[in-house]
Formats: structure tokens, sequence, C-alpha cells
């Protein structure tokens, strides 16, 4: 019998994001889906300074193998990579007005996404549209809010599919006018497998020796941070808590931006000797920081999603995030897999870490019930997403299959 046709699926990316390549993977592997990715630019790739991290960043995990890919020629004059119009793509458009069965685009801000929206409704393309929209975090008022509500109830109306990575994403597509058969679930998620794996490798004698290599003591807990140096991190609250906490406990920070300089200085005029600063720590590392970690803190203000939290999760590294982070509603059930305060209680978040530092029994329940809850935000759990979301927009029938060859599993073109 002869095999069905593989569904034909697009998808316009900003640039290589190191969260989603692996999606990417898993549906080239797919033998019913023949998939092309679309970059607007390069950034992550080559090295391209990021003023959040105060420094020049390439990622060190390999972003562009296994699934066929290219990058769109960008005509933008824009270099800065945090303004929406740093790439514009006529390839966007020219691009996918070729035969696709389903286009997946991310946010609504880029130029390019409007071009590749008009693409797919030129051709009567099925469009999936994910984003990191929600309504608590809304800052815009007047006129300009009147224009983002429409522009928004646009892409919901226009949208065959509306991919919600969580809660708080999918209270907001219903509230701009979608309907629930446009939802499908396709969660923020992290390599779970992977950071879990070396937690749990670095568990005990091995743990002392890891932090030994990353001059950190070895004989009291360590509270966490990891992220952009940047104002609406607040950071600053680590340091808070390592005055609070004294000798208890130890504070390590990875990551880089405009306020190491001003965090540094408050450490040398404090006198907190209980502080590690990391520096930036790219991607191949990561899971060695986790796993050195017992309480994990995100004091953020604006957080679309936070990732570093499911990341912290799945090597068990109890939590303590603002109600600021988008995740929190799906990732945490208060007093069971974290703690959520509210943005900008810091007195509060310093009595969550005391009780959790004097109490080592409630740190291993919550630890052991954070690493479960994370593994529903897994890749595979992204990718059955994207999957469900192409059945249900008519491009990938449920009995459809294909020559079992996947799309260029060691390279692109």
């Amino acid at each position: 019998m002869r095999a069905e046709r593989r569904c034909r699926l697009a998808v316009l990316a900003s640039h290589p994001i190191q969260y989603f390549t692996p999606i990417y993977k898993r549906l080239a592997e797919r033998p019913d889906i023949s998939l092309d990715v679309l970059f607007c630019s390069d950034y992550g790739v080559r090295p391209r300074f990021d003023k959040q991290f105060g420094q020049k960043v390439r990622w060190d995990t390999d972003q562009l193998s296994g699934y066929r890919s290219r990058f769109l020629t960008n005509v933008s004059p824009i270099t800065d990579t945090f303004n929406p119009f740093h790439a514009i793509n006529p390839g966007a458009f020219t691009g996918l007005l070729r035969s696709y069965d389903a286009v997946w685009v991310n946010g609504y801000t880029y130029p390019s996404n409007w071009l590749a929206a008009a693409a797919a409704h030129l051709r009567s393309t099925p469009l999936l549209f994910r984003s990191e929209l929600r309504i608590s975090d809304d800052q815009v008022t007047g006129a300009k809010r009147y224009v983002r509500d429409a522009i928004v109830r646009w892409w919901v109306r226009r949208s065959a599919a509306l991919l919600y990575i969580g809660e708080a994403n999918r209270e907001a597509y219903l509230r701009y006018g979608a309907r629930p058969d446009q939802l499908f679930f396709c969660p923020y998620s992290v390599d779970v497998e992977r950071i879990d794996a070396t937690s749990r490798e670095y568990a005990d004698a091995k743990q002392a020796s890891l932090r030994q290599e990353w001059c950190l003591p070895v004989d009291r807990p360590v509270i966490l941070f990891v992220g952009k140096l940047i104002a609406r991190k607040h950071a600053e609250a680590l340091l808070d808590i390592a005055a609070a906490v004294g000798p208890s406990g130890h504070v390590a920070l990875a990551g880089s931006g405009p306020m190491e300089p001003e965090l540094r200085r408050r450490v040398a005029e404090d006198n907190l000797s209980n502080v590690t600063f990391f520096g930036f720590v790219n991607q191949s590392r990561l899971p060695e920081v986790y796993a050195m970690a017992d309480v994990f803190i995100m004091a953020s203000e604006r957080e679309p999603w936070g990732l570093v939290l499911n990341e912290a999760m799945a090597a068990g590294v109890v939590p303590i995030v603002t109600e600021d982070v988008g995740a929190h509603p799906d990732l945490i059930a208060e007093g069971e897999t974290g703690y959520v305060v509210a943005s900008g209680d810091t007195s509060l978040m310093i009595a969550r870490v005391l009780t959790l530092l004097g109490d080592e029994g409630l740190r291993h329940r919550i630890s052991a019930a954070a690493r479960r809850r994370s593994l529903a935000y897994s890749y595979e759990a992204s990718t059955e997403g994207i999957v469900s979301a192409l059945r249900g927009v008519g491009a990938l029938r449920a009995e459809q299959v294909g020559s079992g060859v996947s799309d260029a599993p060691n390279g692109r073109n």
C-alpha cells in the first residue's frame, strides 16, 4: 500500500533558540512530517553582543543539526536584537508561498511574522501561533493598549491553532476571543531527563567534588540564582537572603549583565562572605550548576514564563518565586512543589529560605515533588502539542504515515 504524503510544516523562527531546537529535531524525526525551519537571524550561533548579558554570547550546544533549516536574508538596518524590527525578512513571505500544509510562527511583534501570516492567508495555509501573551503583566494603557488589543485579536482570529504554553497564556487567548477548539497545549519545556540525570549523578559525595570545582562550600545548603543580571530580575534579593542566612547557607549567582558591578560592590561593602558569582554560564554546564543547589530563587517581575524554573525543578532544587513569574500557576503548588510570594516581598522570601534551611526533610519532600511536576513540561510534551495541533487543523491525519525516512537527521540545507 502506498504511503500517504507527509505533512509539510514550515516554522518561522526569530533565531536558533536552545529551548526550541530539540522540538525541531523531534518533529524532523517523525516519518509523517516534513519540516522546514526558516530563521530570521543567526543570533546564538554566531557571537553577538547581548546587552542584557553585557557580553558577546554564542551558545555552546549544537543548535542546527538534526533538522532542515536555512537563514533568511535580513534587510533591517537595526542591530539591537531586542528591537522587534531588528529582523525584516522578505523571504518570510516568498518562502512561505510554497505548498506547505501548515505554518508555525512565534509571537506577533516581528514584521517577518506578519509577512508569514500574509503568505499563509494567500495560500489558505493553516497558521499555528505560539506566544508568551499574558493578561496579568499588562503594562500597556491608553491608545497603545487599544492598538495592541486589536493586533492580538487579529492573530487570534486568523490562527487556525493557538499553542498555549501554560495556564496564564491559555486564559489570555480566551480573553481575546479564542475558541476552545483552537487551543492546544504546547508547553514551554526543557531537557528534563538530562537535567534530572545530571543532578542524580552528582548526588552525595560527587556533589561535594563538584562544589569544590566551582569554589562553593560543601558543608552548607546552596541558594541559587540563574539569569541575566538586569533590573527586573531583582538579583539583589539574593544578597538580602545572603545577609539574613549568614553562615547557615551560601548564595550562588549564575549570570552576567549590567547590574553585576553594583551587586559585587554591595557584596564587598556588606562583607558578604557567603556569596559567589559564577558569571555567564553556557548551556552545556548549566545542569552542573543546578546539581549543586538546594534552593532556587526567582525574584523577577514581569517574567513571561521563566524556563530556568523548569530547569531548577527538574534538578530537584526547591523553588521560591514571585507571583510575577508566568510559570508559577503551572509548576508550583504552594508548599508542595515550591513557594510563591508577592512581587517585592523579600521578607517572606527570606522566611521561606530559613524554613527550608532548617528542615532537611521538608527540602527533600519538595525536591522530589518538584522533579515529578517538571516531567509534564518535557520536549516530548511540546512536540505532541504541535502534532495534536496539526491534526486539529487537518494538516496531519491521525492515520497518516510516511516513508520511514526522517528529514536531514545530521544537518541542514
